[in-house]
């Protein structure tokens, strides 16, 4: 006998973007048997929703392995990227492709903004301390695959359109480098040379992390 067998996934409504709409249809004859491409929906929604985990750890065993002044300048820069990717999203106020996955603007998309700040650092970083050789390329490469999957899963899961995920690349990458590069043309001087921009550095550091955690645990964990 064949039984045709819906089953439905909704979203929880709250800020994680990882889940998403899923209707799978199996045919059952004798046992249940999905199809290979709902069991690929079925994964690519669960690494969408761990992407900012996957993300996140990415970036705090970087600022760990390298824990010197300039990761603590990095970390400051990837929360005013987000803070950034918050504002352009207001003043583009952009439609998402399905407005019913997720309220809100879409342009740019703030994952993949995230994701290629955190990209381009590790790049850097990795590039900084062994040189350019085959195994940085490889590495190199490696993370650039990781985060342009990651970041078309928004695409795939209809968060957001192409031109959004982009457009938030583009702008994750570019505001990463002039971070960056404004330590080594202006900040790194200074933090040197007088001791209240090291105390200003560590500091604002300390205070946007601990108002990045206070974001994971309200819009991460309770919501979730």
């Amino acid at each position: 006998m064949t039984e045709l067998v819906r089953t439905s996934a909704f979203r929880n409504g709250n800020d994680d973007e990882g889940a998403t709409m899923i209707e799978e249809e199996a045919f059952i004859t004798g046992s249940s048997e999905f199809p290979a491409d709902i069991v690929a929906g079925g994964l690519e929604a669960t690494l969408n929703r761990l992407s900012k985990w996957l993300v996140a750890a990415l970036f705090g065993i970087v600022i760990l392995w390298r824990h010197d002044a300039e990761s603590l300048w990095a970390a400051m820069g990837s929360v005013l990227n987000t803070v950034l990717s918050v504002t352009l999203k207001q003043i583009l106020n952009q439609e998402r492709p399905v407005s019913a996955l997720r309220s809100g603007p879409g342009m740019p998309s703030s994952h993949a903004q995230s994701i290629f700040f955190t990209v381009v650092f590790t790049i850097l970083s990795v590039v900084e301390w062994l040189g350019i050789n085959g195994l940085t390329l490889t590495i190199s490469g490696l993370a650039l695959a990781l985060g342009s999957y990651l970041s078309w899963l928004r695409v795939s899961q209809q968060f957001h359109t192409i031109s959004q995920v982009l457009v938030g690349s583009a702008v994750g990458s570019v505001f990463c480098i002039l971070w960056l590069w404004s330590w080594e043309a202006f900040v790194l001087n200074a933090y040197t040379s007088y001791l209240w921009v090291r105390v200003l550095v560590i500091v604002g550091a300390v205070g946007f992390c601990l108002g990045f955690v206070l974001h994971v645990i309200k819009h991460w964990l309770l919501e979730e």
